[in-house]
């Protein structure tokens, strides 16, 4: 017995000092590919491009805004089919990723194939496969739309973390079937702040153990479909009431406020060896007060998280021994383009510990490749001057180059690096179907869960209802939700813009039995409760209430759940929560009421 125990032992040693030692060998051939690259190939390899719209512009990306893009349909396309300069962007400068947004993704079978040919152009280049990343998180924040998942906030309201696992792999088979190899989720931010405006329903929880555990869960369930997930967005995006798409927030927790509480969702993801993680554009002062200069202004800021060298190499690999890659939010946010030139901006985020950079310069057109060519020339100037560090340059290439290993997108042989064949799992239509039921019942469990006041479903078909709907988009959705289980007894109100209640809205309320108050309440109507999200269902309530109507009456939150105030237990109300805003939200509303 002890000879048997004492061979098992040895066969222990023998593979782990075999693994150890493989495991050092393929990273010296890494190390070795990434000193035979060019200081152009290095920079290429930490850009993660976007290919969202074209333009003839002669202005190309820099005449980009959300609004003029979609008051003018024709001087911004959605993009889903490579062109040269994509095609030279690709091949000409070594990039190693590619961002898909909704608008690369509007048809299947176009963005299938798109993907598949930037990936050709990589090839072509004699480069490595590309990494394609999406936002998939579920809810509202989706990029593939063949089916819906649930958002965080209502995968955790069902209280299994299992449902987490099941969202995320339902996730992952969904990016897989498209050749997607990474997914910028889960959100790990801790939901602290009710008047956030970009996170809300993003996040799993307010309790930092809970946004921990669903967020680990999540990421498990990404990585059994064969999708590499990203814990977002580091040091935390919770507790700040700006948009950084917009500004620049501030965040003033502590350092024993930030371990307690936005670090724990983190550092329950690196135990589980999450091999990517999101910086926040935020500036968290007490955790690193360093200023640097702006390159748009005389002002010398406070390093957003970012560009802190201190919090992603002091803090993030240092304190919490993170090993894998990092990867900035978009870099053309304002919180950062607002403040620095592209060029800047790439250097100082690398310096800081960044190994991919996401949207570092925008090609929209033609003229954009004039742009390109002057950020690179621009970064290769940097780097002789000093300015960017050649070892966090190297440790970066390095890095990425260990996170395509992981993606299953190249092989080491000896000491070459090897191209593998791009992954793509196609799903057929039963697989689907299936995973689309296994999304949408999570999604009922979570509004039953959710649910004060009322028992869910209820018997109520054959009353007269009076249904505020914020959208008139919505309200059609619903009307049609309501028609396909017989009941067409309903009275729409749409009320967008609107913040008092019409006397017309007063006597629906009068003559229905049942009344639907659905809400979408926004961070920024918690902060300022004058915006209609938040005046009209307080207004409509009120008027409720008056005329003794609230035992009638369920509130239905479909996105930041704090309005449940306004649909008080006490005054007879009753009231749920979807978390989901979106078209698939508002049909799984109606089941959750009626199914």
């Amino acid at each position: 017995m002890k000879k048997l125990f004492a061979a098992i032992v040895a066969i222990i040693i023998f593979a782990s000092a075999f693994a150890q030692d493989k495991a050092a060998q393929e990273k010296a051939a890494l190390q070795e590919y990434v000193q035979s690259m060019t200081t152009r190939q290095k920079i290429g390899a930490l850009c993660v491009m976007n290919f969202r719209f074209w333009t003839d512009s002669p202005m190309g990306h820099q005449n980009y805004k959300p609004a003029l893009a979609a008051e003018n349909p024709k001087l911004f396309t959605p993009q889903n089919t490579i062109n040269s300069a994509i095609y030279k962007t690709i091949r000409d400068y070594n990039i190693g990723s590619v961002i898909l947004f909704g608008e690369n993704m509007t048809d299947a079978a176009l963005a299938k194939k798109f993907i598949r040919d930037l990936n050709l152009a990589a090839l072509d280049g004699g480069n490595l496969p590309l990494l394609f990343f999406a936002d998939q998180e579920g809810g509202n924040v989706a990029r593939v739309y063949d089916y819906s998942t649930p958002s965080a906030m209502a995968i955790a309201k069902t209280g299994e973390p299992q449902n987490a696992f099941l969202c995320g792999k339902a996730n992952g088979q969904l990016l897989l079937d498209y050749g997607i190899n990474v997914d910028l989720a889960p959100d790990c931010d801790v939901a602290s702040n009710p008047q956030n405006p970009v996170i809300g329903i993003r996040s799993f929880s307010g309790d930092p153990k809970v946004a921990a555990e669903f967020s680990e869960a999540f990421s498990q369930g990404l990585m059994a479909a064969g999708v590499l997930p990203c814990a977002k967005h580091f040091p935390g995006h919770g507790d700040t009431s700006v948009d950084s798409h917009l500004d620049l927030p501030v965040i003033y927790s502590s350092l024993q406020k930030w371990k307690a509480r936005e670090a724990v969702p983190f550092k329950a993801n690196i135990k589980n060896d999450i091999p990517l993680i999101m910086t926040a554009h935020i500036q968290c002062p007490r955790l690193d007060k360093t200023k640097i200069q702006s390159g748009k202004s005389a002002k010398k800021i406070v390093a957003p998280a970012t560009l802190s060298k201190k919090i992603l190499t002091k803090i993030l690999r240092g304190s919490l021994g993170y090993k894998g890659a990092v990867i900035t939010d978009a870099m053309d946010m304002r919180a950062i383009y607002d403040n620095w030139t592209p060029d800047q901006s790439f250097v100082l985020a690398v310096n800081a510990g960044c190994d991919l950079i996401i949207n570092p310069i925008n090609v929209y057109s033609k003229k954009d490749l004039e742009f390109l060519e002057d950020f690179f020339a621009k970064v290769e100037q940097d780097l002789q001057n000093g300015t960017l560090d050649k070892k966090a340059l190297d440790a970066a290439a390095l890095r990425v180059l260990e996170l395509k290993k992981k993606a299953g997108l190249i092989q080491i042989q000896g000491k070459k690096i090897i191209s593998l064949a791009q992954k793509v799992v196609p799903m057929n239509k039963e697989q689907k179907q299936e995973a689309a039921q296994t999304c949408a019942n999570i999604q009922i469990q979570a509004a039953r869960a959710s649910a004060q006041n009322v028992s869910l479903p209820i018997k109520a078909r054959s009353k007269k209802i009076a249904a505020f709907v914020p959208f008139q988009e919505k309200a059609e959705l619903l009307q049609k939700s309501f028609a396909a289980r017989g009941i067409t007894n309903v009275d729409f109100v749409c009320y967008e813009e609107k913040k008092s209640a019409a006397a017309s809205d007063i006597a629906k309320i009068k003559s229905a039995g049942l009344i639907l108050v659905f809400t979408h309440l926004t961070g920024n109507a918690v902060k300022d409760k004058r915006l209609w999200q938040a005046a009209y269902p307080a207004a409509i309530a009120k008027e409720i209430k008056k005329a003794g109507r609230a035992k009638n009456t369920i509130g239905v939150s479909m996105n930041l759940p704090y309005d449940k105030e306004i649909f008080s237990q006490k005054d007879g109300f009753a009231w749920t929560a979807l978390y989901n805003y979106t078209q698939a939200g508002y049909a799984r509303a109606v089941q959750a009421l009626f199914d």
